[in-house]
C-alpha cells in the first residue's frame, strides 16, 4: 500500500489518478471542516458545485435545499449560509439537504475520479477519516492519496501541514505504509508549522481573520473532535452535482 500526497487538484490530473485508489480531499480552511461540521449537525446530502450559477440554478431545480457558499472568504447574496464551520455548528440541520460552492474546497472534489472512493478529511476528524480511508484501501488493495484544494490552484499551506497530520496517522495506523516523499515534505511541514503556529504564516487563515471570521480558525485547527465522515457517493442526475453523504466509521 502507498501513500502519496497532491499539492493541488492540478496534481492528481497530472498524476493519471488510478480509479480503485483511496482519495482523501483537504480544504482545511474552510469548506472540509464545513462539509464535516454540516454532516455532525444532521444533514442528509451536500451537493457540491463548482461555480456559483450552478449552485443558483440547481437551488432553483430542486426547492427546499439550502443555498450555501462562499467567494473569497465572503458569503454570497441571497445564500442561506455561508461557508463557516462554527455557524454550522450552532445550526440544526436535520435532515437537511444543502448545496455548497466554495473558492477552492469543492473543485477539488471534482478532481479525483469519479467512481473512487474519495473522502473529506480536516484536522477536526483526522484520526476518523484516516482509519476509514486505511479500511477501505486494506478491503480493495489499493493506495491512498490525500488531495490538498490548494488556494486558486496554487500551494496553500494550512491544506499541506494538514496532509501532512494526516499522513501522519496513517503511517501511525500503518507502519508498513509506502510514502511518496511528497508525504516527507508535508509532514516536515507540519512539524514546522503546526496549530496555533499555523495560523501565523497562512495567507487563507489571514483573509478570513480579517472578513470578521476569526471564530472560524479556532474550530478549523481542532484535531481528532469529530468521528463523522463525509464521502462522494456519485453524481446527482438531474442537476448534474457531485453527492457527498455521511458515512459510518463502522463501515
Amino acid at each position: 500500500m502507498k501513500l502519496t500526497i497532491h499539492m493541488s487538484p492540478a496534481d492528481v490530473h497530472a498524476a493519471g489518478p488510478a480509479i480503485e485508489d483511496v482519495y482523501i480531499v483537504i480544504d482545511l480552511i474552510r469548506a472540509t471542516t464545513a462539509i464535516t461540521t454540516i454532516f455532525e449537525r444532521g444533514a442528509l446530502r451536500i451537493l457540491a458545485t463548482n461555480t456559483v450559477e450552478q449552485a443558483r440554478k440547481a437551488a432553483q431545480l430542486v426547492p427546499g435545499r439550502l443555498l450555501c457558499g462562499e467567494r473569497n472568504a465572503q458569503p454570497l447574496p441571497g445564500f442561506d449560509y455561508g461557508n463557516s464551520p462554527a455557524q454550522f455548528s450552532r445550526a440544526d440541520l436535520s435532515k437537511r439537504e444543502l448545496i455548497l460552492t466554495t473558492t477552492n474546497g469543492t473543485r477539488a472534489f471534482y478532481a479525483c475520479p469519479p467512481q473512487s472512493i474519495c473522502l473529506a478529511g480536516c484536522f477536526y476528524n483526522a484520526h476518523a477519516v484516516t482509519a476509514y480511508a486505511l479500511a477501505c484501501a486494506q478491503r480493495q488493495q489499493s493506495n491512498i492519496a490525500i488531495v490538498c484544494a490548494a488556494e486558486n490552484g496554487y500551494f496553500a499551506l494550512d491544506d499541506t501541514v494538514c496532509a501532512g497530520y494526516l499522513a501522519q496517522e496513517i503511517q501511525h495506523q500503518r507502519p508498513d505504509i509506502i510514502c511518496h516523499e511528497s508525504v516527507t515534505a508535508a509532514s516536515s511541514l507540519y512539524q514546522l508549522y503546526p496549530p496555533p503556529q499555523l495560523a501565523k504564516y497562512c495567507h487563507s487563515i489571514q483573509q478570513v481573520i480579517n472578513s470578521g471570521l476569526g471564530e472560524d480558525i479556532n474550530f478549523c485547527l481542532q484535531q481528532n473532535v469529530s468521528s463523522t465522515i463525509a464521502r462522494v457517493t456519485g453524481q446527482e442526475q438531474q442537476t448534474g452535482l457531485l453527492i457527498l453523504e455521511p458515512v459510518s466509521t463502522h463501515s
